[in-house]
């Protein structure tokens, strides 16, 4: 019997507690065992593990691999996250026009490459970016006698992995913003309409400041899941040719798992931890600044 004089809050604990219980297996758990491994180094055969302090990390500002990694991570997550908002936006703008024929087919199209599993979509992109593959073929059709080999070349293996990123990611960008341009109210619009306001003024002054919220959602949230990403370039290059397409995940993944240092793979995610407290400390302070 549940007794009516306690508190709402104690009589839905009983309720919640598995799933807080679940919570804090999967997620507090792992999170907190793996800034703990970061103080160690691992013994592979000698079995069990040995407490280093910081070494990890001085090792890790040490390490060559380590900056190539974060130089790549910076230009990865700039340029996908600010080409996908860039293109987002316009896709959203358009398929918001009242006066665009078929919009619930297109929108419905729009979602294909983001239903598609990452590796799945990163081998097709594979194939596309190949020496033998339809891009090559495409560009000697229109004159190019050698076209670049995107996938192992180390100036073009990043951005056929960034390519096919933006791909897989802009779909979500696009729903969000254009569920974002239809909550907008219309009156707001028609008076500046009927003041004279063209579109650029209207979207200057009345959209982006009116979003200005979701966009820093979509920001904050974008730019975890981009710095995070893992399964793009591991099944494209692999990281490669030369480590012009690693990336810090990618860097952890082969150090946990090929190279067996558990302990300096987790002083890399602690790093990429702390980097991405950046836009989300910046998301807190825009959103308390507005309250």
């Amino acid at each position: 019997m549940i007794d009516i004089k306690k508190s709402p809050t104690a009589q839905a604990l009983p309720y919640i507690m598995p799933i807080l219980a679940a919570i804090i297996l999967i997620s507090v758990y792992p999170f907190v065992n793996g800034i703990a491994n970061s103080f160690y180094t691992n013994n592979v055969f000698g079995g069990g593990r040995t407490f280093c302090g910081l070494d990890n990390f001085t090792d890790l500002f040490s390490d060559n691999l380590f900056w190539i990694g974060l130089k790549n991570n910076i230009i990865w997550s700039v340029v996908c996250v600010s080409c996908e908002l860039f293109l987002g936006m316009l896709i959203a703008l358009v398929m918001n026009l009242p006066y665009i024929k078929f919009r619930g087919i297109y929108r419905s199209l729009i979602l294909l490459p983001w239903a598609t599993t990452p590796v799945v979509a990163a081998l097709i992109w594979k194939y596309i970016f190949g020496t033998m593959g339809p891009l090559n073929s495409i560009l000697k059709v229109f004159g190019m006698t050698n076209p670049p080999n995107w996938l192992v070349t180390p100036g073009y293996s990043l951005l056929a992995c960034i390519i096919a990123n933006i791909w897989i990611g802009l779909p979500f960008v696009v729903v969000t913003l254009l569920a974002g341009l239809q909550s907008l109210p219309s009156d707001v619009y028609e008076a500046a309409e009927i003041d004279g306001a063209g579109a650029v003024k209207r979207f200057f002054y009345l959209t982006l400041p009116l979003m200005k919220s979701l966009i820093l959602v979509l920001l904050t949230l974008n730019s975890i899941w981009t710095f995070n990403m893992f399964d793009i370039v591991f099944s494209m290059t692999n990281g490669g040719p030369g480590n012009s397409s690693l990336l810090l995940s990618l860097y952890s993944y082969q150090n946990a798992f090929a190279y067996f240092q558990q302990g300096y793979a987790s002083a890399i995610g602690v790093i990429c931890l702390i980097i991405l407290l950046v836009p989300v400390i910046f998301y807190i302070r825009e959103v308390k600044n507005e309250n």
